[in-house]
């Protein structure tokens, strides 16, 4: 019986050695299938005898496929690895075998072709999660190939490169209020496609977070907190409760105003009557601005009705009335 046993602990272990050996030379999931025979630093020179000129394009790539000094030095990128095919192509009728050109890809398959080289968190999530994904929006819509200079090969710089598709948001950055993002303060990828994207609207799920790495001082944690700068208090959460990321006609990027007759930006969640007229202090506080007394609207470390301290020498902190805990 052991040593059946053992004969069959071997045999099984060898499966399993097969198995992990074919997994660790299997391409990337969804790769696009190289060309048979085909591929290597030995096929660029013969790509390059009819497309001549096109390895210059490159040169100033990380997709370069030609270095050294008299540029005749094959790099381990070579045509292949993206334009994939037959040897038939190069070797009979290049018209009845043609190559793959990722440009006339769907998104898909031009994100597999990407990927047998580039697997991080951006790329997987262009495959999966992304806004873009779902709107069929490729990498090669963002990003060049060839001629591409730019940092990341962007095919523009950004802004420009975002308002291409989203025409839109760039009247929002001419509003009274916005985020310096036509004066290069601030660039889109600061707060959108910063790692964790999703499909909502492309930008990270911890909205607070992204927030944060800008206004640091507003997050908190603070004692007393403002339910409403939660990022799951409601459906939006966080900062975009109140703030419009892009732009507004407000002050401060504020969705609506919170000044008086109607103070609508806070009496979206607080209907207090008793600020304008109540038994203890009659109309004196009718007309005023919430912020004139709640002035740690993001969160407090004093006062639980986020109060300013300079209540204080009028006695409206005192215990009984909005004093203590």
């Amino acid at each position: 019986m052991d040593a059946d046993f053992r004969k069959l602990s071997w045999f099984v272990g060898g499966l399993l050695c097969c198995a992990l050996g074919l997994a660790w030379n299997a391409g990337p999931l969804g790769a696009a299938e190289a060309a048979t025979d085909a591929g290597g630093s030995g096929q660029t020179a013969v790509c390059l005898d009819c497309h001549d000129g096109l390895a210059a394009t490159l040169a100033a790539s990380p997709h370069r496929v030609l270095m050294g000094a008299a540029g005749d030095v094959a790099t381990r990128i070579s045509c292949t690895s993206c334009h994939a095919g037959q040897p038939a192509h190069w070797q009979d009728d290049p018209s009845a075998n043609p190559m793959a050109n990722p440009a006339k890809l769907g998104a898909r398959e031009v994100s597999a072709v990407c990927a047998t080289c580039h697997q991080g968190v951006h790329q997987v999530n262009q495959q999966t999660l992304s806004a873009h994904a779902a709107a069929d929006v490729s990498c090669t819509a963002c990003h060049s190939v060839h001629e591409g200079t730019a940092m990341g090969l962007l095919h523009a710089s950004q802004p420009e490169l975002c308002y291409g598709c989203h025409t839109g948001v760039r009247g929002q950055f001419a509003q009274l209020s916005h985020h310096p993002v036509e004066e290069g303060a601030v660039r889109c990828t600061d707060c959108h496609l910063s790692g964790d994207d999703g499909m909502a609207g492309a930008v990270r799920r911890d909205v607070n977070a992204t927030c944060a790495k800008c206004h640091a001082n507003m997050r908190g944690p603070f004692p007393f907190e403002h339910a409403a700068t939660l990022d799951y208090s409601v459906e939006d959460g966080g900062c975009l409760n109140c703030h419009d990321p892009h732009g507004s006609a407000q002050l401060v990027l504020l969705k609506q105003p919170y000044a008086a007759p109607h103070f609508q930006l806070c009496s979206q969640c607080h209907t207090v009557p008793g600020h304008n007229m109540n038994s203890m202090h009659g109309d004196r506080f009718a007309g005023v601005s919430c912020n004139e007394c709640h002035v740690d609207v993001h969160g407090s470390y004093t006062n639980r009705l986020l109060l300013t301290p300079a209540l204080q020498p009028q006695g409206c902190l005192a215990i009984g009335c909005h004093g203590g805990h």
